[in-house]
């Protein structure tokens, strides 16, 4: 299908998209989780430290609102052709606050940010120079997302919420030719999504490896016959047959280290944590599962609810915004 043949006959409102996610919640989960997984796996690949990727990229956010306000854009290539940006009105204060730092971590992290030639500060302006503005280069990123629009399009035409499915292609090219402004949608998303799992772990390392447990139990849960009829099955369901599987299915410390990233001995001092705080199980040939006990896991599930809506109102934004 070319581009010129895609049309939308009216705005698709993010109501709909929520209905058809928590229709087919367990197959539209996965490619969120894959999407997930590579974009965390390309924050830790940068410098090894959660903290000091979501620090650059919320000065990335506060460049794109910037373009916004000016209805300003710039391609893929244009913003990273760039030299530098600057970003004004720069408050370690607001920064540790914004993202759940301590004030001298934040300073401490801003500071090594300074000594790797990734930022400049001065006084109240920050710019980001062109070694920090290539190392947070989305490649793989866009084409995740752009693989999870397409195949939710899919679904939304099954429900006839729209006339045509739209291909990975051109929602990666699209991506591309309205950077800023999609980069910015997504970012308004992934910034509070890595903030509410931070504060309920402590830290992003604990979440993305039991992000990753979850996301071997959920493949799993894909080749079982469950009663996902009930349009509420997302909620008061899902995750009772999830952790049903946990006396069947588990993952290694090993798979977990190269789907994360994270060096193998730091999975290891994170799982024996978690085994401690009795969220996950090891079993006897040393595969980590979710623990079958709902209340342990309550928090992660009341996350995982909400942010079903929050995605909702994401691709809205992506399949308004791609109207052609």
């Amino acid at each position: 299908m070319s581009i010129e043949q895609i049309k939308f006959s009216k705005l698709i409102n993010e109501e709909d998209i929520y209905s058809t996610l928590i229709k087919n919640y367990r197959f539209a989960m996965t490619d969120f989780f894959e999407f997930q997984r590579v974009w965390f796996n390309r924050a830790y690949d940068v410098w090894k430290d959660y903290d000091k990727y979501l620090i650059l990229i919320y000065l990335v956010r506060r460049n794109f609102r910037s373009y916004n306000e000016y209805f300003y854009k710039k391609s893929y290539d244009e913003f990273y052709s760039l030299d530098q940006f600057e970003i004004e009105k720069f408050n370690i204060i607001e920064v540790s606050k914004d993202l759940f730092l301590k004030k001298e971590t934040a300073r401490r992290k801003i500071l090594e940010l300074e000594k790797e030639g990734i930022i400049q500060k001065n006084k109240k302006i920050v710019k980001i120079n062109q070694s920090g503005i290539q190392t947070q280069k989305p490649e793989r990123t866009i084409l995740a997302l752009a693989r999870l629009l397409s195949n939710v399009s899919k679904m939304l035409v099954k429900d006839k919420f729209l006339k045509n499915e739209i291909s990975t292609r051109i929602f990666e090219n699209e991506i591309k030719r309205n950077f800023t402004q999609y980069w910015l949608y997504f970012l308004d998303f992934q910034v509070p999504y890595c903030l509410k799992f931070k504060k309920i772990f402590g830290d992003l390392e604990e979440f993305i490896i039991v992000g990753n447990i979850i996301y071997n139990q959920n493949l799993y849960l894909r080749k079982y016959e469950v009663s996902a009829d009930d349009k509420n099955y997302f909620k008061s369901k899902y995750m009772d047959d999830l952790l049903k599987l946990t006396d069947k299915n588990g993952i290694n410390a090993m798979t977990i280290s190269d789907l994360t990233g994270i060096s193998r001995p730091t999975v290891i001092r994170k799982l024996k944590k978690l085994l401690k705080t009795k969220l996950i199980i090891k079993d006897d040939k040393n595969l980590y599962k979710l623990i079958d006990d709902y209340e342990k896991v309550r928090p992660l599930d009341q996350a995982r609810i909400d942010s079903v809506k929050k995605l909702s109102i994401l691709l809205a934004k992506f399949y308004n915004f791609t109207e052609i």
